[in-house]
């Protein structure tokens, strides 16, 4: 193995082991507690990532908890979308990062990125989420919005939320180790909200 992939696999080792003992501490903790299975989830269809079935096609659900626009002034507003990754398989994952695009009536209100995608293995890992397994992760991002003469009319229905409903197109990336063999990608999304 060259030199590179020994510090990623490491690294990504590394993450995982402080990950699982931050769980493991947190849960023994509670051992007084009378333990119960978690509940199942539940999604409504619109508000889960449209996806194939196989958990190895995607191993983390994307899902949208809020989408919210805040005026800033007579020609901008934040638009804040709330991202939930869960991780329904028995191992932690590493979320590297979320690229997201916001649409309303097919058009394109805002973009952005959370995360950053691990690229070298001298890459900062400030920016990537472990989800550790049957865990939850709650990221948020802000874009801000401006009025102009092309979007005066979707602008007036946001600045006064009457937007019905989003659409959010995206790839998330991520990586995953098992036995000392890392493996991650990249998985595209599409979630109605609400």
């Amino acid at each position: 193995m060259n030199k590179r992939k020994i510090i990623y696999i490491s690294s990504v080792v590394a993450i995982a082991v402080v990950a699982g003992v931050t769980y493991w501490g947190f849960t023994s903790i509670n051992e007084s507690d009378e333990r119960q299975p978690p509940a199942p989830a539940v999604q409504s269809p619109s508000n889960t990532e449209i996806q194939s079935g196989d958990l190895n096609d995607n191993p983390i659900i994307i899902s949208i908890k809020n989408i919210t626009v805040e005026p800033v002034d007579s020609s901008h507003s934040n638009l804040q979308i709330t991202f939930n990754a869960h991780n329904p398989t028995k191992g932690t994952i590493i979320l590297e990062s979320i690229q997201y695009k916001v649409l309303v009536n097919s058009s394109e209100i805002a973009s952005g990125e959370i995360g950053e995608r691990l690229e070298g293995f001298l890459t900062s890992q400030n920016n990537v989420f472990p989800v550790i397994a049957s865990g939850d992760v709650t990221l948020k991002d802000t874009d801000l919005l401006a009025r102009n003469s092309e979007n005066s009319d979707l602008w007036n229905q946001l600045s006064m939320n009457q937007i019905k409903s989003y659409q959010v197109n995206g790839t998330y990336s991520f990586s995953q180790t098992s036995t000392l063999q890392a493996s991650g990608g990249d998985r595209s999304f599409t979630i109605g909200f609400p």
